[in-house]
């Protein structure tokens, strides 16, 4: 499931957009105007760069785009407005926002808007990326493994997605953990995250023809998706040695 940020100060029409949200598939974040003024740079570095933002139409919502631009900011950022208006419209995009949409919203229209901003983000023109025999889908569907779909759960979804489109790059246990939860209701245990690793490894190799799991524990800083050439590089590195040292050993 996609988590966005929602601001949307008026009751009415937040509801609304609950809805339509949570039936395409994206969890809602909801925040106020507090939200932006705490340091918004920290959003850039390792927490939530990717998650989109949705911005009710308002002078503080333009103030508020613009200081998460001059923050450097690259989350996708899309306004919602009740009715057109070119004049509207430009100053949006002209203070940073990357999108302009109408109420009321269609909510699979969008995630197809946000998955496209994403895709430019990240690099990427097609809605898919392979890497050796994963192809995961950047419009929320679950990856093919060899050619075979694979059912990820909700937050599976979200730690794999978010390791795969930073790939070979680590991304500690802490980054990882405030993508999903950093603004939940409830925080769970600390280990939650090496739970959900596990179970995504388990899925991964169950599927993979190399029986290979993809996801390499960097001891000390956390988690990379690593190619399968990369695997099978430091499997190398690793049999030469141990063959050193039985060699050493035996002189």
């Amino acid at each position: 499931m996609t988590s966005v940020f929602l601001y949307e100060p008026r009751d009415d029409r937040r509801s609304a957009i609950i809805v339509e949200l949570l039936s395409a598939q994206m969890e809602p974040m909801q925040i106020n105007d507090s939200f932006f003024q705490r340091d918004l740079g920290q959003i850039n570095k390792d927490r939530t760069k990717l998650r989109p933002f949705l911005m009710a139409s308002s002078a503080r919502a333009l103030d508020h785009i613009r200081n998460l631009r001059a923050a450097g900011c690259l989350n996708p950022v899309l306004v919602m407005r009740e009715s057109r208006n070119s004049q509207k419209t430009a100053e949006a995009l002209d203070v940073g926002a990357d999108d302009d949409i109408i109420l009321p919203m269609n909510g699979i229209e969008v995630r197809s808007r946000i998955s496209s901003i994403v895709r430019r983000t990240c690099g990427h023109m097609s809605d898919s990326v392979t890497i050796d025999e994963i192809t995961a889908f950047l419009d929320g569907r679950d990856p093919e493994i060899s050619g075979n779909r694979v059912k990820l759960t909700p937050r599976e979804y979200a730690i794999f997605q978010y390791l795969f489109v930073n790939s070979p790059k680590v991304v500690s246990r802490i980054a990882i953990y405030d993508t999903v939860y950093s603004l939940a209701d409830t925080q769970p245990f600390d280990k939650v995250i090496d739970v959900y690793i596990c179970k995504i490894r388990k899925k991964i190799s169950a599927a993979s023809e190399s029986g290979y799991h993809y996801i390499e524990t960097v001891f000390g800083r956390g988690y990379k998706f690593s190619p399968l050439l990369d695997f099978a590089a430091n499997t190398d590195v690793l049999s030469a040695s141990t063959s050193t040292t039985a060699r050493l050993r035996a002189h």
